[in-house]
C-alpha cells in the first residue's frame, strides 16, 4: 500500500496513513476536532446523536444512515471516492525485482497502490492473491462488517471461507471502524491490536491505536487462523524484534519456490514505524494521525468539524500552517526523505534478485548447515526490505528508522554474498 517513487505529492492521500515524520512543533492545545493529540485524555470526536441509526444484521450503523446526523463528516467521507483504483501504479512493474522475491506467494501475481478506504471490498474481492483456499481473514481489515462478526464470533469467523464470507459483506471501511456505533468516542475496534498494546495503550493516543488497527504488521496464527499481531508493546514493534519473534515460532508465510527459505511477508507497518521502539521524532511531541490527515473544517454555517477526506497533508492549508514553524519547505523535504528510501530500495532489490538467483542456482550443492545459513538471509533481508517498502510513506514518517532497516538489509546481503562466495 505504498505510493510510486516519484508521486510524493500524493503520499498518504489513501490512507490515514499514520503521521510522526512529516508534521512540526509539539501540538498546544490544537487537537484535531475527530480526535486529540498527544498521551492524555482523548475528547470526543462529536456530540453523541440523540438517537442512533438502526444497525444492520452485523450489528453495524453503515455511513449511509448518519448522513443527516453528521453532513459534514459524512459528506467529506465520500469525498474519498475521487481517490479510486483508476491508474494505480503496478508495483511488480516498478519493482521487477518482485517476482522472484515474492516467487511461490500470492504479491507475484499481482501487488497494485491501494485505493482509498471507499474501495476496501472492491479491492479484496478483484485481488489475484486470493483463491478458493483463502480464509475469511483476509477481511479483517476490509470491513466493519466482518470486524463486528469477528467480536460476537471469536475465532471461529476467521476459519470461514474467503469467498462465503465476502459474499454478506457490503460496507467499506466506514464509521464503525473507528467510532464503533458511537460518534462521541473513538475505539480501537480491533480486539488483537488491542491486546498486542499490551500495557502500552494508555502511552498512545487512542487517536492514533484506531488508524493503527490497520495500519500495522500482522499474521495468522497457524492453530486458530486468527489475525494477530507479532509483539505485545511498543518495545517489541521494530523489525528485528519481530524477526526474534518470527523466528522463535518458526513462523513463515510462504516457502519460497527458488531458495527453498522459510519466508515472510511484511504487511503496512506504519503504526510501528512512527511508535515502536524509540519512536519517530513527531511521535514523541504528542502528533497522532488525525493532525496530518484529518483536516479541521468549518461548515457555511460556521460550523467547526474534522474532515473525513484522507488527505496528503501537503495538499491542504489548514494543515500544513502547523508545521511552518519548524518546516520552511516540507513538500521539498519530503520528496527528499522519499527519494533517498526509493532509491535504496531499487538499489538492495536489484541485489536481492542476485542473491537469490544464485542461492537457487547452489541450492543443491550446499551441505545442510550453510544452506539453512544462506537461507535465514534471504529470509532476513527480504524483511527488512519489505518493511521499509511497503510502509505507506515511502520513507517520510520515520526516514531514519527506514535507513536503519535498510542498513540491516545490506548487513545481511553483505553476509550472505560472502557465504556463497559472491562479489557484493
Amino acid at each position: 500500500m505504498k505510493r510510486s517513487t516519484y508521486k510524493a505529492a500524493a503520499v498518504a492521500a489513501t490512507t490515514v496513513a499514520l503521521v510522526a515524520a512529516l508534521a512540526a512543533c509539539a501540538p498546544a492545545g490544537n487537537e484535531p476536532a475527530a480526535a486529540p493529540s498527544g498521551g492524555g485524555a482523548d475528547a470526543p470526536a462529536a456530540a453523541a446523536p440523540a438517537e442512533t441509526p438502526e444497525a444492520d444484521s452485523f450489528g453495524v450503523v453503515v455511513a449511509d444512515s448518519w448522513k443527516d446526523i453528521y453532513p459534514n463528516q459524512y459528506q467529506t467521507y465520500k469525498a474519498n471516492e475521487s481517490n479510486s483504483p483508476e491508474g494505480k501504479q503496478d508495483y511488480l512493474t516498478e519493482y521487477p525485482e518482485l517476482v522472484t522475491m515474492y516467487a511461490g506467494y500470492g504479491f507475484a501475481k499481482g501487488y497494485d497502490e491501494a485505493a482509498s478506504h471507499a474501495y476496501t471490498l472492491q479491492s479484496v474481492s478483484e485481488t489475484p492473491r486470493v483463491n478458493e483456499n483463502t480464509l475469511a481473514n483476509c477481511l479483517t481489515c476490509k470491513t466493519p462488517q466482518y470486524t463486528a462478526m469477528v467480536n460476537s464470533e471469536g475465532d471461529a469467523a476467521y476459519q470461514k471461507p474467503f469467498a462465503e464470507v465476502l459474499m454478506e459483506m457490503t460496507e467499506p471501511i466506514s464509521c464503525y471502524n473507528c467510532h464503533e456505533n458511537d460518534p462521541s468516542k473513538v475505539v480501537v475496534t480491533q480486539r488483537h491490536f488491542a491486546d498486542a498494546l499490551g500495557a502500552d495503550a494508555d502511552a498512545v493516543s487512542v487517536s492514533a491505536e484506531t488508524c493503527g488497527q490497520c495500519h500495522n504488521e500482522y499474521y495468522f496464527y497457524p492453530e486458530t487462523k486468527a489475525t494477530s499481531n507479532p509483539y505485545v508493546g511498543l518495545e517489541a514493534m521494530t523489525a528485528e524484534a519481530m524477526l526474534d519473534y518470527y523466528d522463535a515460532m518458526d513462523f513463515k508465510d510462504w516457502e519460497h519456490t527458488e531458495t527453498g527459505a522459510p519466508m515472510l511477508k511484511a504487511q503496512h507497518p506504519e503504526f510501528e514505524t512512527i511508535y515502536g521502539g524509540a519512536q519517530s521524532s513527531m511521535a514523541k511531541q504528542g502528533y497522532s494521525c488525525a493532525d496530518c490527515h484529518m483536516a479541521p473544517a468549518t461548515a457555511e454555517d460556521g460550523t467547526e468539524y474534522s474532515s473525513h477526506n484522507l488527505v496528503n497533508p501537503t495538499e491542504d492549508p489548514a494543515i500544513m500552517e502547523k508545521c511552518e514553524g519548524c518546516h520552511a519547505d516540507l513538500s521539498s523535504q519530503i520528496v527528499a526523505w522519499q527519494k533517498e528510501t526509493t532509491d535504496r530500495e531499487h538499489e538492495l532489490a536489484a541485489k536481492l534478485e542476485a542473491y537469490i538467483k544464485e542461492l537457487a542456482a547452489q541450492r543443491e550443492s550446499l551441505d545442510a548447515d550453510t544452506l539453512a545459513e544462506a537461507q535465514q538471509v534471504h529470509r532476513h533481508a527480504q524483511f527488512y526490505w519489505d518493511f521499509v517498502m511497503v510502509e505507506n510513506s515511502e520513507g517520510a514518517h520515520n526516514p531514519g528508522l527506514a535507513q536503519d532497516n535498510l542498513d540491516k538489509c545490506e548487513d545481511e546481503l553483505k553476509a550472505g554474498y560472502a557465504l556463497l562466495n559472491m562479489a557484493y
